[in-house]
């Protein structure tokens, strides 16, 4: 005799499925309600206290080499022209050279300034 005897007139039914309720939220979204929250939160953070030299702006400075009497030229400069630094002296005289230059010169410069532009920012 056999161990196991399969029974194939009878079909098994499916378990009965409960009904699934709907969930509804605890809470939902105020826009009024969140702009007071966020509002109060901004009120209560105290301000950050900067330490140190605060910084002007993201520009990057190197350092250059040059003569005084080089300097001194760029001081006149910077006095005679009512600029506020040396920076913007220096960038205002190279920008006129620039704008002087004559076509291959200004080509040549151009490549220059692509290469040096991306070997910075590597």
């Amino acid at each position: 005799m056999a161990k196991f005897e399969f029974q194939k007139n009878e079909k098994k039914k499916p378990r009965p499925i409960s009904e699934t309720k709907i969930s509804k939220p605890k809470e939902t979204y105020n826009p009024t309600a969140m702009t007071n929250e966020v509002e109060r939160n901004i009120m209560k953070e105290k301000p950050k206290r900067h330490r140190g030299r605060p910084k002007t702006g993201r520009k990057k400075y190197t350092t250059v080499r040059l003569t005084q009497s080089t300097v001194t030229k760029i001081n006149a400069l910077e006095n005679a022209l009512s600029i506020n630094t040396q920076d913007e002296t220096v960038d205002q005289a190279l920008d006129r050279v620039i704008n002087s230059l004559t076509s291959d010169e200004k080509r040549g410069y151009e490549l220059w300034l692509e290469m040096f532009e991306k070997r910075n920012n590597k």
